[in-house]
């Protein structure tokens, strides 16, 4: 009987207009009884019919109030802070409508039905914001202990005490299965520290690590901050403390993910590396950025890749022309098709191009039809093992691409040129940093072209997390299939960024300057490969060593245990945003450079490796990869 009861209250939720009948009868008992509370039901100033009568109109001035402010549209057993306000707010209404047909009676008609007391219509609206706020709060508390009676409860805390804890508390209280019990708030902001909130105590956060270790029923703690917070040092201690705890921990998504509006206890998702990862938020000059992109047409090579993709979200954030999508990988494009109609339903424009940027004619005609105004080069090959065994197309593509990309840009009148380019071009030990190193040569060959209409602008960053064939989606499959998780060596170190972060720096960087900058991104601290394998293994609610083995697979060519953003030779310059540096750049020769490039583009196609890596080394002296 208890089961069906419970399945019955969780499944069937209460159509509207019943809640509204049930507040209308509330309006009606409460006219009574304010009557009863001002003269006493033995000795009324007026005939029972008479405020019959009067409490219709009562009843009629509420309705009109309710229907504007609909506090009868909320799900009872889920009742709200907001659900209170909007019931004082149609009362106050309610009241006001009455007070008015109230005084405009005694001015025409003294005798009128409306003419109700002020004292009654008062004490009215009083008792009837009492009595409906009293049921909305009963009637939650009840099917509280229906459906918790007995039943066990996830015991959990949330890491933040302001308006995103709150929701989270929230979202979590009307969860059904499982269930979940609020024990405590934890904040680092002193000033909340001894409080509550919603009845529920806030600790500081050596408090609630002492009362996780002496209690040992804590199973889960919820993070809700702004994503910028968790790059707070107090932050990371704490999600640490948990990690090596073996505590669960999830995460609040962003607000704008939130569904209509409302955050669901299914939402809050898993803590993730890249969340770990995470530092302060980073603050755009968007102003300077909608100046720089409003009505322009722009092209995004590798549009469908990790980085490209990224870069077509955020641009479609802003007030542009068409956004030109190009890429070879046509089901990639295809999907970001389908994930931009989704999200934009036509609002924006979009064009979608199937091209390979090595083929000089396709990308003739797609500048001379398009005529872009800013190009944003991402396409490349970029595995580093792959390329040291396929030379040629690593020259033909990162190099041979991106010039055919960059000379159509300068022959069609492009404004701007932003190539995305990599720390591996940093004395580079690898085939892919050496000919990433070639294009920023080459497009500064470019810049330095006094009469050239296009300024071109070189962004450099290290590894981008969780990007296609990084290390972190590698260690979750390696995690998903039983391990082991391997590792080329357990010194080797590297800068990481999130997708995101990267691509709202590329936007930042590609409207500063005046052209021909190199801009180096403020990677943070470097993370050890080896830290990242234990954290991913332990966030997975498995133990490294025990039930994930960590393997040394040993360097692989082209790869080192340390990667630079700066070369030694490189000086660097701040600019107004502290996480963008322009690095100085080395004098070069245009006139002696730009025909080695082309030789050595030239020769990818009939030459043997040999050919191209002795060239290579001609071109980028500092190259330190094995000479075949």
């Amino acid at each position: 009987m208890f089961d069906f009861v419970e399945s019955l209250l969780r499944n069937r939720y209460l159509p509207r207009w019943v809640i509204l009948s049930f507040d209308m009868m509330i309006v009606v008992l409460a006219f009574f009884l304010a009557y009863n509370l001002r003269y006493s039901i033995m000795s009324p100033p007026a005939p029972a019919m008479l405020i019959v009568k009067q409490s219709l109109v009562a009843a009629a001035a509420y309705l009109a109030a309710f229907l504007i402010t609909r506090p009868f549209a909320g799900i009872i057993r889920y009742t709200t802070a907001h659900d209170i306000q909007l019931i004082f707010r149609g009362v106050f209404i309610g009241a006001a409508l009455l007070a008015a047909a109230t005084l405009i009676s005694r001015r025409i008609n003294p005798d009128a039905v409306s003419n109700i007391p002020l004292s009654i219509i008062f004490i009215h609206w009083m008792v009837t914001a009492f009595i409906l706020n009293l049921s909305r709060i009963v009637i939650k508390y009840v099917y509280y202990f229906i459906t918790h009676i007995e039943r066990e409860q996830v015991q959990v805390m949330i890491y933040g005490a302001g308006d995103l804890g709150q929701s989270a508390q929230l979202a979590m209280e009307r969860s059904s299965s499982p269930l979940y019990s609020v024990s405590g708030f934890i904040d680092s902001n002193r000033y909340l520290q001894g409080k509550s909130r919603s009845g529920i105590p806030i600790y500081p956060p050596e408090k609630a690590m002492e009362r996780m270790l002496a209690s040992k029923n804590i199973r889960l703690v919820v993070v809700a901050v702004k994503p910028g917070s968790l790059g707070n040092e107090e932050v990371k201690q704490f999600i640490s403390f948990c990690i090596n705890n073996k505590i669960e921990l999830r995460i609040v998504p962003p607000v704008n993910e939130w569904i209509n509006g409302s955050l669901e206890a299914r939402q809050i998702r898993k803590v993730s590396i890249d969340d770990l990862l995470g530092r302060e938020e980073i603050r755009l000059d968007t102003a300077r950025i909608q100046e720089g992109l409003a009505g322009k047409d722009i092209l995004i090579t590798g549009a469908a890749g990790s980085i490209g993709s990224e870069i077509v979200r955020q641009l479609a954030a802003f007030k542009t022309g068409r956004l030109i999508l190009l890429d070879q990988a046509e089901s990639a494009l295809f999907d970001l098709q389908n994930e931009l109609h989704r999200k934009y339903n036509g609002s924006r424009e979009f064009e979608i191009v199937i091209a390979d940027i090595t083929n000089k004619q396709r990308i003739e005609n797609i500048f001379g039809y398009y005529r872009p105004h800013i190009v944003f080069n991402a396409a490349a090959y970029k595995h580093v093992p792959l390329l040291e065994q396929n030379i040629s197309e690593a020259v033909c593509v990162n190099v041979g691409g991106t010039k055919t990309v960059a000379d159509a840009s300068v022959r069609y009148g492009v404004e701007k040129f932003v190539m995305i380019s990599s720390d591996k071009a940093v004395k580079p030990s690898s085939i892919m940093g050496a000919t990433k190193r070639i294009c920023e040569l080459y497009v500064q060959c470019l810049s330095k072209d006094s009469g050239c209409p296009t300024r071109f602008v070189t962004t450099r960053f290290g590894n981008v997390l969780g990007s296609n064939g990084s290390v972190e989606p590698v260690f979750r499959k390696q995690i998903e299939n039983g391990g082991p998780v391997t590792i080329t060596h357990r010194e080797m170190k590297r800068y990481f960024m999130t997708i995101p972060e990267a691509c709202q720096l590329v936007l930042e960087a590609g409207f500063m300057g005046r052209g021909g900058e190199i801009y180096v991104f403020d990677m943070g601290e470097p993370v050890g490969i080896y830290d990242l394998a234990v954290k991913m293994i332990t966030l997975a609610g498995l133990e490294p060593g025990r039930d994930i083995k960590i393997v040394e697979t040993g360097i692989r060519p082209g790869e080192k245990l340390f990667e630079e953003i700066l070369s030694d030779r490189e000086a660097h310059l701040p600019t107004h945003n502290p996480k963008i540096l322009i690095a100085s750049m080395n004098h070069i020769d245009p006139a002696a450079l730009i025909p080695r490039i082309e030789e050595l583009i030239a020769m990818c196609n009939h030459c043997p490796d040999s050919a191209l890596v002795k060239k290579i080394s001609e071109l980028v002296p500092e190259y330190t990869g094995q000479l075949l």
